[in-house]
């Protein structure tokens, strides 16, 4: 396959893409989505998540590099979205087994809806933008939910979205093609999910 090499002499954008990682910006969204909870149960369904979802996709994610394939090929995502996927379906029937919050069972459901469509995509189409995609759900689900109830808000996560989308240009993982096609793909479940199971 043809595909970018990524080049990462822009430093600014390379910091970019490390810190707002998808694995990293989930995080904040996810204590923000739970942010009606008190901070013991937050903190409880929380952990589940990391366990459940984060740490199975970190670690095929460390060992698919380990064994020397990078991880911008878009063949080796493959997995990675497949496993990414049976976690988070995992995670829904734990959630809805121990009585979990339904706005955190919601959330999750818009990851069962996306990474299939990712996936498809990734592998019949083009690579798509994993870091665009996350960021984009993660802002349509806060703002959906009313977590960005101020202009400010907004503005800085819009903000947020568009300088990821910008690094990941600017480092070659991607083209603005792929980057804009990931937030698309990124920002429809959320739409999708919160619109019907309100």
């Amino acid at each position: 396959m043809n595909e970018l090499v990524p080049d990462n002499r822009n430093k600014l954008a390379f910091v970019i893409g490390r810190v707002f990682h998808p694995y990293i910006i989930c995080l904040p969204t996810m204590f923000a989505v739970l942010s009606d909870l008190s901070a013991e149960a937050a903190l409880r369904w929380g952990l589940l998540v990391i366990v459940m979802v984060l740490t199975p996709g970190m670690a095929l994610a460390a060992y698919v590099q380990g064994r020397g394939h990078p991880l911008y090929e878009r063949e080796v995502r493959t997995p990675l979205y497949v496993v990414g996927w049976c976690s988070v379906l995992a995670c829904i029937g734990a959630l809805l087994a121990l009585g979990g919050p339904h706005v955190l069972v919601n959330a999750l459901v818009t990851l069962a809806v996306w990474a299939p469509m990712q996936l498809l995509i990734n592998a019949f189409v083009t690579k798509v933008s994993a870091h665009a995609a996350i960021a984009a759900g993660c802002a349509m689900g806060l703002w959906l939910l009313g977590k960005l109830d101020t202009l400010a808000l907004k503005l800085l996560v819009g903000g947020v979205v568009l300088l990821i989308m910008w690094a990941r240009v600017m480092t070659r993982n991607h083209t603005v093609r792929q980057v804009v096609l990931g937030a698309a793909v990124g920002a429809l479940p959320p739409l999708l999910v919160f619109s019907l199971l309100r």
